[in-house]
């Protein structure tokens, strides 16, 4: 049993990554770090700020990161709107989308 006491903890930032690679629940209601138990042999993360319940096998934090990190084909890194994600055809191509939409002919219109 893993509790933090009376205290509502809400990490931001690199915070939260570091909670959940120590084990730790974070509330996908309402952001505040979640209290562990054992009910009926079986793990589960309570919210203290608002009730939110869920078994520790089927949690899974719901990041709001809305960019993610890609890498063109020369290796270099950028980050790119997560709703903007390549298509096949790009990703086999290996280009810096969305930068390349300009010069590529499959995007000629």
């Amino acid at each position: 049993m893993r509790k933090k006491g009376k205290e509502i903890i809400r990490p931001v930032g690199v915070e939260i990554r570091e909670y959940l690679n120590d084990g730790w629940g974070i509330c996908n209601k309402c952001g505040a770090l979640m209290d562990e138990e054992i009910r009926n042999r079986i793990g589960v993360f309570t919210c203290p700020a608002c009730g939110w319940e869920c078994d520790v096998m089927d949690y899974e934090y719901e990041e709001e990161d809305t960019m993610e990190l890609v890498q063109d084909e020369r290796g270099d890194e950028y980050l790119i709107p997560r709703d903007d994600m390549p298509p096949a055809g790009c990703r086999a191509c290996g280009g810096p989308y969305p930068y390349c939409k300009a010069s590529c002919k499959m995007y000629d219109d």
